[in-house]
Protein backbone atom coordinates (compact mmCIF):
# COMPACT_ATOMS: atom_id res chain seq x y z
CA UNK A 1 0.00 0.00 0.00
CA UNK A 2 2.81 2.27 0.70
CA UNK A 3 4.49 1.66 -2.77
CA UNK A 4 1.02 2.97 -4.41
CA UNK A 5 0.55 5.90 -2.46
CA UNK A 6 4.24 7.02 -3.11
CA UNK A 7 3.89 6.72 -6.52
CA UNK A 8 0.67 8.28 -6.88
CA UNK A 9 1.78 11.27 -4.44
CA UNK A 10 4.83 11.85 -6.71
CA UNK A 11 1.97 12.15 -9.95
CA UNK A 12 2.64 16.38 -9.66
CA UNK A 13 6.33 15.99 -10.64
CA UNK A 14 5.54 14.35 -13.97
CA UNK A 15 3.12 17.44 -14.82
CA UNK A 16 4.93 17.52 -18.03
CA UNK A 17 3.96 14.55 -19.84
CA UNK A 18 1.03 14.49 -21.74
CA UNK A 19 -0.42 11.45 -20.75
CA UNK A 20 -3.84 10.51 -20.15
CA UNK A 21 -2.97 8.04 -16.95
CA UNK A 22 -0.91 10.85 -15.63
CA UNK A 23 -4.04 13.42 -15.88
CA UNK A 24 -6.21 10.70 -14.36
CA UNK A 25 -4.19 10.07 -11.68
CA UNK A 26 -3.60 13.63 -10.79
CA UNK A 27 -6.76 14.41 -9.84
CA UNK A 28 -7.10 12.71 -5.85
CA UNK A 29 -4.32 14.30 -3.91
CA UNK A 30 -7.11 14.78 -1.00
CA UNK A 31 -7.92 11.01 -1.49
CA UNK A 32 -4.11 10.14 -1.02
CA UNK A 33 -3.74 12.17 1.58
CA UNK A 34 -6.93 10.30 3.46
CA UNK A 35 -5.49 7.03 2.85
CA UNK A 36 -2.12 8.26 4.14
CA UNK A 37 -3.62 8.92 7.25
CA UNK A 38 -5.44 6.15 8.13
CA UNK A 39 -1.79 4.11 7.01
CA UNK A 40 -0.34 6.55 9.79
CA UNK A 41 -2.90 5.69 12.37
CA UNK A 42 -2.78 1.90 12.03
CA UNK A 43 1.02 2.10 11.22
CA UNK A 44 0.94 3.83 15.42
CA UNK A 45 -1.20 1.42 16.52
CA UNK A 46 1.07 -1.18 15.25
CA UNK A 47 4.36 0.80 16.44
CA UNK A 48 5.96 0.50 13.34
CA UNK A 49 7.52 3.94 13.53
CA UNK A 50 9.23 3.87 10.56
CA UNK A 51 6.30 2.74 8.11
CA UNK A 52 4.35 5.87 9.98
CA UNK A 53 6.78 8.40 9.34
CA UNK A 54 6.84 7.62 5.72
CA UNK A 55 2.98 7.58 5.93
CA UNK A 56 2.98 11.44 7.30
CA UNK A 57 5.42 12.22 4.72
CA UNK A 58 3.14 11.41 2.18
CA UNK A 59 0.07 13.51 3.86
CA UNK A 60 1.77 16.10 4.56
CA UNK A 61 2.83 16.04 0.57
CA UNK A 62 -0.85 15.35 -0.61
CA UNK A 63 -2.93 17.60 1.99
CA UNK A 64 -0.37 20.35 0.90
CA UNK A 65 -3.35 21.53 -1.92
CA UNK A 66 -4.77 22.87 0.71
CA UNK A 67 -2.32 25.50 1.74
CA UNK A 68 -4.42 28.25 0.14
CA UNK A 69 -7.46 28.16 1.70
CA UNK A 70 -7.29 30.58 3.78
CA UNK A 71 -8.74 34.39 2.70
CA UNK A 72 -7.93 35.25 -0.64
CA UNK A 73 -5.29 37.64 -1.58
CA UNK A 74 -7.86 39.05 -4.38
CA UNK A 75 -10.27 39.37 -2.33
CA UNK A 76 -9.74 43.62 -1.60
CA UNK A 77 -11.83 46.17 -1.01
CA UNK A 78 -14.46 46.70 -3.50
CA UNK A 79 -13.38 49.76 -5.45
CA UNK A 80 -15.65 49.19 -8.17
CA UNK A 81 -19.31 48.02 -8.69
CA UNK A 82 -19.51 44.45 -8.27
CA UNK A 83 -21.13 41.73 -10.54
CA UNK A 84 -21.80 38.24 -10.14
CA UNK A 85 -21.54 35.02 -12.04
CA UNK A 86 -23.05 31.57 -11.73
CA UNK A 87 -21.89 28.52 -13.45
CA UNK A 88 -23.94 24.90 -13.42
CA UNK A 89 -24.08 21.77 -15.19
CA UNK A 90 -27.90 21.06 -14.52
CA UNK A 91 -27.25 17.49 -15.66
CA UNK A 92 -29.01 16.33 -18.74
CA UNK A 93 -30.65 13.45 -16.76
CA UNK A 94 -31.78 15.73 -14.05
CA UNK A 95 -35.69 15.73 -13.72
CA UNK A 96 -35.91 17.55 -10.29
CA UNK A 97 -36.84 20.48 -12.17
CA UNK A 98 -38.65 22.23 -8.77
CA UNK A 99 -35.75 22.40 -7.06
CA UNK A 100 -33.12 23.27 -10.12
CA UNK A 101 -35.82 26.44 -11.17
CA UNK A 102 -36.18 27.42 -7.13
CA UNK A 103 -32.33 27.26 -6.67
CA UNK A 104 -31.28 29.34 -9.80
CA UNK A 105 -34.13 32.18 -8.71
CA UNK A 106 -32.48 32.20 -5.29
CA UNK A 107 -29.10 32.61 -6.81
CA UNK A 108 -30.05 36.54 -8.64
CA UNK A 109 -26.76 36.07 -9.97
CA UNK A 110 -26.77 38.62 -12.64
CA UNK A 111 -24.72 36.27 -15.42
CA UNK A 112 -25.78 32.54 -15.05
CA UNK A 113 -24.53 30.21 -17.34
CA UNK A 114 -25.76 26.11 -17.60
CA UNK A 115 -24.87 23.53 -19.48
CA UNK A 116 -26.78 20.70 -20.46
CA UNK A 117 -29.75 22.03 -20.91
CA UNK A 118 -32.15 19.72 -22.81
CA UNK A 119 -35.46 19.99 -24.88
CA UNK A 120 -37.26 18.65 -21.65
CA UNK A 121 -35.62 21.26 -19.52
CA UNK A 122 -35.74 24.23 -21.27
CA UNK A 123 -39.27 24.74 -20.51
CA UNK A 124 -39.52 24.46 -17.05
CA UNK A 125 -36.29 27.47 -16.87
CA UNK A 126 -38.57 29.59 -19.21
CA UNK A 127 -39.33 31.05 -16.19
CA UNK A 128 -35.87 31.66 -15.22
CA UNK A 129 -34.55 33.12 -18.71
CA UNK A 130 -37.95 35.48 -18.38
CA UNK A 131 -35.70 37.54 -15.50
CA UNK A 132 -33.22 38.45 -17.12
CA UNK A 133 -33.38 40.83 -20.64
CA UNK A 134 -30.45 39.58 -22.37
CA UNK A 135 -30.45 35.82 -22.71
CA UNK A 136 -28.80 32.96 -25.36
CA UNK A 137 -30.09 29.41 -25.65
CA UNK A 138 -28.68 26.64 -28.10
CA UNK A 139 -29.86 23.42 -27.77
CA UNK A 140 -28.05 22.43 -31.70
CA UNK A 141 -25.48 20.24 -30.32
CA UNK A 142 -26.01 16.67 -31.99
CA UNK A 143 -26.36 13.32 -30.58
CA UNK A 144 -26.16 14.47 -26.64
CA UNK A 145 -29.23 16.29 -26.58
CA UNK A 146 -28.40 18.96 -24.73
CA UNK A 147 -26.95 22.64 -25.17
CA UNK A 148 -26.31 25.57 -23.00
CA UNK A 149 -28.21 28.99 -21.73
CA UNK A 150 -26.26 32.25 -21.05
CA UNK A 151 -28.46 34.59 -19.16
CA UNK A 152 -27.61 38.27 -18.33
CA UNK A 153 -28.66 41.48 -16.88
CA UNK A 154 -25.73 43.21 -18.77
CA UNK A 155 -26.13 43.63 -22.45
CA UNK A 156 -25.42 40.70 -24.93
CA UNK A 157 -23.29 42.58 -27.77
CA UNK A 158 -22.73 39.23 -29.34
CA UNK A 159 -23.03 35.35 -29.04
CA UNK A 160 -22.14 32.29 -30.88
CA UNK A 161 -21.46 28.69 -30.18
CA UNK A 162 -18.88 25.84 -31.32
CA UNK A 163 -19.71 22.92 -31.57
CA UNK A 164 -16.63 20.47 -30.16
CA UNK A 165 -18.69 16.73 -30.53
CA UNK A 166 -21.75 15.10 -30.39
CA UNK A 167 -21.60 14.22 -27.18
CA UNK A 168 -22.49 17.58 -26.04
CA UNK A 169 -18.86 19.37 -25.70
CA UNK A 170 -18.86 23.25 -26.69
CA UNK A 171 -17.87 26.21 -26.65
CA UNK A 172 -20.03 29.60 -25.98
CA UNK A 173 -18.13 32.80 -26.47
CA UNK A 174 -19.92 36.17 -26.02
CA UNK A 175 -19.35 39.41 -25.64
CA UNK A 176 -21.16 41.71 -22.98
CA UNK A 177 -21.20 44.92 -21.96
CA UNK A 178 -20.78 44.92 -17.88
CA UNK A 179 -20.96 48.22 -16.28
CA UNK A 180 -19.75 50.03 -19.73
CA UNK A 181 -16.76 47.34 -20.31
CA UNK A 182 -16.34 44.70 -23.05
CA UNK A 183 -15.88 41.38 -21.47
CA UNK A 184 -15.45 38.21 -23.24
CA UNK A 185 -17.24 35.15 -21.93
CA UNK A 186 -16.32 31.82 -22.77
CA UNK A 187 -18.67 29.46 -21.33
CA UNK A 188 -17.04 26.05 -21.66
CA UNK A 189 -17.93 21.89 -21.39
CA UNK A 190 -14.67 19.86 -22.14
CA UNK A 191 -14.93 16.38 -22.85
CA UNK A 192 -14.55 13.67 -20.01
CA UNK A 193 -11.65 11.99 -20.25
CA UNK A 194 -12.58 8.61 -19.16
CA UNK A 195 -10.46 7.43 -22.22
CA UNK A 196 -7.16 8.08 -23.81
CA UNK A 197 -9.00 9.26 -27.31
CA UNK A 198 -11.33 11.76 -25.07
CA UNK A 199 -8.12 13.03 -22.65
CA UNK A 200 -6.38 14.40 -26.39
CA UNK A 201 -9.75 15.27 -27.46
CA UNK A 202 -10.09 17.61 -24.26
CA UNK A 203 -6.36 18.52 -24.56
CA UNK A 204 -6.69 20.09 -27.78
CA UNK A 205 -9.92 21.74 -27.04
CA UNK A 206 -8.12 23.10 -23.57
CA UNK A 207 -5.04 24.27 -25.74
CA UNK A 208 -6.85 25.82 -28.55
CA UNK A 209 -9.23 27.80 -26.11
CA UNK A 210 -5.84 29.12 -24.17
CA UNK A 211 -4.54 30.14 -27.33
CA UNK A 212 -7.56 32.34 -28.19
CA UNK A 213 -7.80 33.50 -24.86
CA UNK A 214 -4.40 34.80 -24.93
CA UNK A 215 -4.83 37.05 -27.54
CA UNK A 216 -7.53 39.14 -26.04
CA UNK A 217 -7.10 42.80 -25.02
CA UNK A 218 -10.17 43.22 -23.24
CA UNK A 219 -11.60 41.12 -19.61
CA UNK A 220 -11.72 37.94 -20.12
CA UNK A 221 -14.32 35.24 -17.92
CA UNK A 222 -14.04 31.29 -18.51
CA UNK A 223 -16.68 29.25 -16.52
CA UNK A 224 -18.15 25.91 -16.99
CA UNK A 225 -17.36 22.32 -17.12
CA UNK A 226 -13.60 21.69 -17.17
CA UNK A 227 -13.74 17.91 -16.90
CA UNK A 228 -9.94 18.62 -15.17
CA UNK A 229 -9.54 19.00 -11.26
CA UNK A 230 -6.59 21.90 -10.63
CA UNK A 231 -3.87 18.97 -10.13
CA UNK A 232 -4.16 18.08 -13.35
CA UNK A 233 -1.33 19.26 -16.67
CA UNK A 234 -3.63 20.16 -18.65
CA UNK A 235 -5.50 22.47 -15.69
CA UNK A 236 -1.93 23.76 -15.23
CA UNK A 237 -1.07 25.13 -19.14
CA UNK A 238 -4.51 26.11 -19.54
CA UNK A 239 -4.00 28.66 -16.96
CA UNK A 240 -0.31 29.40 -17.97
CA UNK A 241 -1.20 29.94 -21.60
CA UNK A 242 -4.04 31.86 -21.42
CA UNK A 243 -3.29 33.90 -18.84
CA UNK A 244 -6.29 33.42 -16.87
CA UNK A 245 -6.52 33.07 -13.17
CA UNK A 246 -8.39 30.64 -10.74
CA UNK A 247 -10.94 32.48 -8.87
CA UNK A 248 -11.03 29.14 -6.32
CA UNK A 249 -7.40 30.36 -5.12
CA UNK A 250 -7.91 31.59 -1.58
CA UNK A 251 -11.20 30.48 -1.04
CA UNK A 252 -10.27 26.80 -0.41
CA UNK A 253 -11.13 23.68 -1.80
CA UNK A 254 -14.58 23.81 -3.34
CA UNK A 255 -15.49 20.34 -4.77
CA UNK A 256 -18.14 20.52 -7.42
CA UNK A 257 -18.22 16.67 -8.81
CA UNK A 258 -19.56 13.85 -8.43
CA UNK A 259 -22.75 15.26 -5.78
CA UNK A 260 -23.72 11.92 -4.95
CA UNK A 261 -20.25 10.71 -3.57
CA UNK A 262 -18.33 12.97 -1.26
CA UNK A 263 -15.17 10.63 -1.13
CA UNK A 264 -14.18 11.34 -5.01
CA UNK A 265 -15.25 14.56 -4.91
CA UNK A 266 -12.98 16.99 -7.14
CA UNK A 267 -13.40 20.97 -8.20
CA UNK A 268 -13.69 20.16 -12.19
CA UNK A 269 -16.37 23.35 -12.73
CA UNK A 270 -14.41 26.10 -13.14
CA UNK A 271 -13.98 30.60 -13.20
CA UNK A 272 -11.45 31.39 -14.14
CA UNK A 273 -10.66 35.50 -14.81
CA UNK A 274 -7.92 37.70 -16.40
CA UNK A 275 -5.80 39.85 -14.62
CA UNK A 276 -7.63 43.40 -14.81
CA UNK A 277 -10.40 40.70 -12.51
CA UNK A 278 -10.94 40.97 -9.45
CA UNK A 279 -12.28 38.22 -6.98
CA UNK A 280 -14.22 39.32 -4.06
CA UNK A 281 -16.20 35.82 -3.36
CA UNK A 282 -16.11 32.55 -4.70
CA UNK A 283 -18.28 29.29 -3.89
CA UNK A 284 -20.52 26.36 -4.47
CA UNK A 285 -23.62 26.64 -4.64
CA UNK A 286 -26.45 24.80 -3.20
CA UNK A 287 -27.55 21.52 -4.87
CA UNK A 288 -29.68 21.35 -7.85
CA UNK A 289 -30.06 17.88 -8.24
CA UNK A 290 -27.45 17.38 -10.93
CA UNK A 291 -24.20 15.41 -10.08
CA UNK A 292 -22.45 18.64 -9.82
CA UNK A 293 -22.57 21.73 -7.70
CA UNK A 294 -22.71 24.67 -8.96
CA UNK A 295 -19.71 27.33 -8.73
CA UNK A 296 -20.34 31.12 -7.79
CA UNK A 297 -17.84 34.31 -7.74
CA UNK A 298 -18.47 37.64 -7.42
CA UNK A 299 -15.96 39.90 -9.57
CA UNK A 300 -15.18 43.86 -10.13
CA UNK A 301 -13.49 45.41 -13.39
CA UNK A 302 -10.37 47.62 -12.36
Amino acid sequence: MLSCLCLLSIMPLFNEFDYWLVDILSNFPIQYALAALLLFIISLRKKVLSLAFFAAVLFVLNISVFSDSGVSVQAAARKHETFTLYSANIQKTNKNFYRLVAGLKETNADILFLLEVTEESIDPLQSVIRTYPYHYVNLNLGESGTGAVLMSKFPIVNSKVIKYSEHGNMLVKATLDINNNKVMFYGVHLPRPAYADEYSMRSEQALSLAEQIGVQSVPVILAGDLNSSPYTPIFKQLLKRSGLKDSREGFGWQPSWPTYFPLLWLPIDHIFVSTEIRVHNRATGTYLGSDHYPVFAELSID
